[in-house]
């Protein structure tokens, strides 16, 4: 029977090892951490089994999507800590970051053509995935892809799903098994493996000024670094710890409740989770406890809040953080391989051809359309065709939405809430993505600004479960929800007056406007 670490491996091509190689190369582009982490792990036993050095590679561009000051100073900390890290475990750490001097043309072929054999990341969304089919066409030597997404493999998941209710029973079955195989917290590094190699570039400097070599880069310098929010492993584990401690024992009612930030009980682990500077692995042995087995399952509920353990707490979170976040990365795993998404740039379309959705970068060609016809349920786009021609009794411009300039407050504050910080509270998250369907002229349109929107200035943004957020507010894994209303027909619909009504927003507003001037985006 196949074992759940061997689920996790996929051949990119069929090229034998080079035996006379100099070392196993691991590529680090998503799981951004040297701990708790399945493909750290494949490439040490690689390296042991071959007798060679391991050379932990990881590269930053300056040309990759939405790139700006705030998502380079929180990747740049993470190399920070993973040099650190590389240091304490004795192994070979090559960080390479883009500059104007140095673009690294090459670079990834020239440490390949050293190599054994590659191994780096079963990303299932960004550029990620035309990257490695663009590698394994070149290499000389395997490239192994490996899933360190969740704690259970997308392989053994089956066939996509319509709903979070659909997944969750498979999560459920396969969890104990899958707790079994997690990957080493502190990964042991055999005899000979960690053999210090210099590396044949440049390589960046951990130990400079952060925010200022940021500053002298050609990046959207109009989206700073969040104050007071760090990147990197070790801030992501103190993160994830203080959740723990404060926020974890009220979780089931705090957690959506907008009114008083510091009293939220929100994780604030998404960026983290999203740079791979924690996994989820690590996340639910926090949240679970050091004493927790799998004999605390309760394998005969179908009860969200009493699976794992008894307490609603610790459910409520794991739902989140296992089921919910696994919805996003499994439908990108499934759509992926299914449309077999090129990378960006395809131009092999046929006039009058019905377009194929590229979901890695959600671009169609030509032009880069958007559309949402192959992506939402047959519901959805029924009934939002239906209602496409109603009259909208606000319509704002991207800059106008950007510049939180509606006639919405509490609206208003989520964006200037996104744009300071770097993330939207839960609940308002959801409302904000209605009421950009609502005021924008098409479906189609209100996507687009929801997506340049997030991905400008949410950290965990490009991320799969930012957008199968963001294609919620559309109606993929949901359901229709009578009466039907305008412009959105049966697709949920949410309104900031019954928010209101629900929650005390006092406390919200004065969270928002003790952001001051931060919160006002700069004009491009």
């Amino acid at each position: 029977m196949t074992t759940f670490n061997d689920a996790r491996v996929r051949a990119a091509n069929a090229r034998p090892p080079n035996t006379q190689g100099k070392y196993v190369l691991y590529w680090v582009q998503m799981f951004r951490r040297l701990h708790s982490n399945h493909a750290l792990d494949h490439a040490l036993r690689l390296a042991a089994e071959w007798k060679k050095p391991l050379v932990v590679y990881e590269g930053l561009k300056l040309n990759y999507p939405w790139a700006a000051a705030r998502h380079h100073t929180f990747i740049l900390q993470g190399m920070r800590d993973n040099a650190a890290a590389a240091k304490r475990l004795g192994v070979s750490y090559w960080p390479f970051v883009e500059t104007p001097d140095d673009a690294g043309r090459g670079l990834v072929k020239r440490l390949v053509a050293d190599a054994c054999a590659v191994v780096t990341d079963d990303y299932p969304a960004f550029i990620v995935p035309a990257q490695n089919r663009a590698l394994a066409a070149k290499a000389d030597v395997p490239l192994i892809l490996i899933d360190g997404n969740g704690l259970v493999p997308l392989a053994n998941l089956g066939p996509a799903v319509a709903a979070a209710a659909h997944l969750r029973p498979r999560i459920h079955k396969l969890f104990a098994e899958a707790w079994g195989h997690r990957a080493a917290t502190e990964p042991v590094v055999p005899k000979g493996v960690g053999k210090r190699l210099d590396p044949p570039f440049d390589p960046w400097d951990p130990k400079q000024d952060i925010p200022k070599f940021v500053a002298s880069l050609p990046l959207d310098q109009t989206v700073p670094a969040v104050p007071g929010v760090e990147g990197g492993a070790a801030a992501g584990r103190a993160a994830l710890a203080d959740f723990v401690a404060r926020k974890l024992p009220r979780y089931a009612d705090g957690r959506n409740n907008p009114d008083d930030p510091a009293r939220n009980a929100a994780s604030a682990l998404s960026a983290y989770l999203h740079y791979g500077h924690v996994s989820a692995q690590e996340v639910a042995e926090a949240a679970l406890g050091d004493d927790w087995t799998p004999a605390a399952i309760n394998p005969k509920t179908r009860n969200k809040d009493d699976f794992y353990c008894r307490d609603p707490n610790v459910n409520g979170f794991l739902d989140e953080v296992v089921t919910w976040r696994d919805v996003g990365y499994h439908w990108h795993h499934v759509r992926g391989r299914e449309s077999g998404a090129g990378s960006r740039g395809n131009t092999s379309w046929q006039a009058g051809a019905t377009p194929q959705f590229n979901f890695e970068t959600f671009d169609f060609s030509p032009g880069g359309e958007r559309t949402l016809d192959v992506i939402l349920p047959d519901w959805a786009k029924a009934t939002l065709a239906k209602h496409a021609g109603d009259t909208r009794e606000h319509l704002y411009r991207l800059d106008q939405f950007e510049a939180a300039e509606t006639h919405d407050e509490l609206w208003n504050a989520a964006q200037r809430e996104l744009v300071a910080t770097g993330r939207i509270h839960n609940y308002l998250r959801m409302l904000w993505g209605k009421k950009v369907l609502e005021w924008s002229r098409t479906p189609a349109e209100a996507y687009a600004v929801l997506e340049h929107l997030n991905n400008k200035y949410a950290i965990d943004g490009r991320d799969p479960n930012s957008y199968s957020g963001m294609l919620w507010v559309f109606g993929l894994f949901d359901r229709p929800w009578p009466p039907e209303r305008p412009v959105f027909g049966t697709v949920r619909y949410m309104s900031s007056e019954n928010t209101a009504r629900k929650f005390n927003l006092s406390g919200y507003f004065e969270y928002v406007n003790g952001l001051g001037t931060a919160s006002e985006p700069r004009r491009e």
